[in-house]
């Protein structure tokens, strides 16, 4: 990674795609080392165009850098993973810490917090044997149920078998309607 223009040019590739684009492994540690070399290289210390040259490559590394983490946790939102695609360290680790934060905050003992609707997913550690069917009215991200298992994402119209104890809390959102039991 030696110029700006490549710099440029990983970021135009981001923004033209919605899919997340591999990057190397070390790709910011070879940012930052030609940006050190190229400000220890400098001959002269007030050189107008090289600090301009630097705040856009800052600039365009940051917008980069966000712009995939954006993208990243959109499809931990969607798939309830970290994407499987090549991605630097720096941006591998960030993604390490949150869903590990995560873990810890649906971490949820039956006497601390009873379930509820919290950012879209439902928790349940307790053993569920009853279930209806459902038809969602709205889209939905997931439902977390037993075990770490996931549900979802649905979309309005999407047909499926949920426990009860979810359904009638999504139910009373609005979110779906329950269409019949099943019994298991």
């Amino acid at each position: 990674m030696s110029t700006l223009a490549e710099l440029q040019s990983a970021l135009r590739r981001e923004l033209e795609s919605d899919d997340l684009m591999e990057l190397e492994e070390d790709f910011y540690a070879k940012v930052r080392k030609s940006l050190t070399g190229l400000h220890l290289t400098r001959k002269e210390p007030s050189s107008e165009t090289q600090a301009v040259y630097m705040e856009r490559a800052r600039e365009t590394v940051e917008k980069l850098f966000l712009l995939r983490l954006k993208k990243e946790v959109e499809h931990i939102l969607r798939y309830g993973e970290k994407p499987k695609k090549r991605m630097p360290k720096e941006e591998s680790e960030v993604l390490d810490n949150i869903l590990k934060s995560l873990s810890l905050i649906i971490r949820t003992t039956p006497e601390e917090n009873p379930p509820s609707i919290k950012s879209k997913e439902l928790t349940y550690k307790s053993e569920i044997s009853d279930f209806v069917l459902v038809s969602f009215k709205k889209p939905y991200s997931k439902i977390l149920i037993a075990e770490g298992r996931i549900l979802g994402p649905f979309l309005p119209s999407d047909v499926a078998i949920i426990p009860r104890r979810v359904a009638s809390e999504l139910e009373s959102s609005q979110i779906l309607e329950i269409i019949m039991n099943i019994e298991v």
